[in-house]
């Protein structure tokens, strides 16, 4: 299966390439980056054999070769790759956030519907192996009490840059200065403010909070309510009260920091018991996810398991590949992130007093 990558960012390089170099089933056909500097570098680092500066030119010269791509652009650059891919019948993986505006979300969501190539979005916690049995064990405790989804970021490219030989770029000047500005104009249409401290947390949350809000949607399905939003901190700190079906409670707590650690768990209190998902940082390779699970009034019995040193970006992609192949079904689809987003959207909204928009 040849495979272009269409963004060779950090993400990319870290995580995408590294693993779908590894897939037998897939080959690196093809990098498109607007540095072409970086895109040139990295092809020679993995022997690709082709490098474009856009994914109009990738289509336009390789797209009947191709079989798939991932697409690894800004979120707020999402929707103009992945209609053209999809447009093009080309199976497609995008990174999520799906996008940065509803209305870029809904033009993604209209082209995957028209088209018979498969297209999923990478929320790779969903296949991490602790997340995926942790489903059992909620299932096991004796009704559930409260939910509390904590996620704090630290400096992630300090972690990296320590970490992995990433290589830089320089994509045109002009290029950079049209993306800050559709990303602005996308935010303050999306949250219905330029307020500077609302946007920059808008922008953080875009990017950070979405994988909590994936990940507690598999759980525990759809967001009914949003019940309490505070914003604070200079804008990095956020919390909500969120209702989910059948009334089960969650309080969210998510921020942004300088600290040197990561940290970010999903709890879930029973009468009897409690299951503690603690993910590791994603962006060190194969540090596993811890699941806990306590349970006993009279006695107690508290067990931490580590299922696999599995890799949820490499389980990801062969969970992509097992779909091109119809041998599974898209367990997240772009309509599933679409409202994902509208979620994040909704949060905002309420922050700032307005109706959310939760029949959209």
């Amino acid at each position: 299966m040849r495979f272009g990558v269409i963004g060779c960012g950090m993400v990319a390089q870290v995580m995408h390439i590294p693993y779908l170099a590894e897939q037998p089933e897939a080959e690196l056909h093809a990098f498109v980056d607007p540095a072409e500097d970086r895109a040139h570098e990295l092809a020679d680092r993995y022997n690709v054999p082709h490098v474009y500066a856009s994914h109009e030119a990738l289509l336009d010269e390789r797209g009947d070769e191709l079989d798939a791509v991932v697409v690894l652009t800004p979120s707020h650059a999402h929707a103009d790759v992945v209609v053209d891919t999809l447009d093009a019948g080309i199976h497609t993986l995008v990174e999520k956030p799906l996008a940065t505006s509803l209305e870029d979300a809904d033009r993604i969501v209209e082209a995957d519907e028209a088209s018979e190539a498969t297209a999923m979005v990478a929320y790779m916690k969903r296949y991490d192996p602790s997340y995926q049995r942790a489903r059992a064990e909620i299932d096991g405790l004796d009704g559930i009490d409260l939910v509390t989804a904590y996620d704090v970021d630290p400096d992630h490219f300090r972690i990296v840059d320590e970490v992995y030989d990433l290589v830089e770029g320089a994509p045109p000047e002009e290029l950079i200065e049209e993306s800050v500005e559709k990303r602005q104009s996308d935010i303050e249409q999306a949250i219905g403010t330029d307020d500077e401290t609302l946007v920059d947390a808008y922008d953080f949350q875009l990017e950070h909070v979405c994988h909590d809000v994936n990940a507690l949607r598999g759980l525990f399905g759809r967001v009914e309510s949003i019940d309490h939003v505070n914003v604070f901190a200079d804008g990095r700190y956020a919390t909500a009260h969120l209702t989910y079906e059948g009334g089960v409670q969650c309080v969210l707590e998510t921020g942004d920091s300088d600290r040197k650690w990561f940290e970010e768990f999903i709890r879930v209190d029973a009468p009897d018991g409690m299951v503690s998902v603690d993910f590791s940082n994603p962006f060190i390779r194969n540090t596993p996810t811890e699941l806990r699970t306590k349970q006993g009034i009279e006695e107690l019995t508290d067990t931490v398991r580590t299922p696999s040193y599995d890799e949820a970006f490499k389980r990801e992609q062969e969970a992509f590949i097992d779909c091109v192949e119809g041998d599974a079904e898209v367990k997240t689809t772009t309509a599933e992130a679409r409202e994902d987003l509208r979620v994040i959207v909704d949060l905002f909204r309420a922050y700032r007093g307005e109706a959310v928009r939760t029949d959209d």
